[in-house]
């Protein structure tokens, strides 16, 4: 005896329209989720003081729906930047050197300007950059008994504009701007960065709330 199932009819394309439901609301969830993750890190840069240009090198991509499969992409433009505020790490000096160089605002950017194309920050300068710069050496000063050091730019004088300093010329000095010594770099063996962002955190929480978003979107086709 041999017996024949099928389905045909009003049921099978109840099922067909069933299927195409949860693949549009899988669809929309998983964009609604990459958004939202995108949009917390983003945020999270914000709040910890880090800026909107870092900030902005978060980025998404969706990619197109089968009928298996929706997935999106989120990733960050400034990966070991970004690493290195969420996992706080110690720096230390490389290549044999004893001292790492923290630069002071009174460092110039490598490029004169308060943005680089994309938004980012500019790239402050290194003590030899600014050494060129100037066309003059820094000058070290340690404090007894201390684990730090200062590089210091004799012979300078503020900028007119208020923004920096310039080399002490004669005609800046007959201006009436007085030369001074200006700190640069702030010298210290190694450097421990504070954790400031929670990446595992975040997306902790939007896979916590992925379901209802699907769930969200099939209410929407009912």
């Amino acid at each position: 005896m041999r017996i024949s199932l099928s389905l045909g009819g009003n049921a099978a394309a109840s099922l067909r329209q069933e299927g195409e439901a949860m693949i549009a609301a899988a669809a929309g969830g998983v964009a609604d989720a990459t958004a939202s993750l995108e949009q917390t890190l983003r945020r999270q840069v914000v709040a910890a003081g880090l800026g909107q240009p870092l900030a902005n090198t978060w980025r998404s991509q969706l990619y197109p729906p089968t009928a298996t499969k929706a997935a999106g992409s989120v990733w960050t433009t400034a990966p070991l930047i970004i690493q290195g505020f969420d996992e706080g790490p110690t720096i230390i000096a490389r290549n044999g050197s004893r001292w790492l160089a923290i630069p002071t605002a009174n460092v110039p950017p490598r490029s004169w300007g308060s943005k680089a194309p994309g938004g980012h920050p500019r790239r402050l300068m290194t003590p030899v950059e600014v050494e060129a710069a100037f066309n003059r050496d820094l000058s070290m000063v340690q404090p007894p008994g201390r684990s730090v050091a200062y590089l210091i730019m004799d012979q300078l004088v503020a900028a007119r504009s208020g923004r920096g300093f310039q080399q002490a010329t004669s005609r800046r000095l007959a201006q009436g701007r007085s030369a001074q010594p200006v700190l640069m770099f702030v010298l210290v063996p190694q450097v421990t960065l504070a954790k400031r962002l929670d990446i595992v955190g975040a997306v902790a929480a939007v896979e916590a709330d992925f379901p209802a978003l699907i769930e969200a979107h099939y209410r929407e086709t009912i």
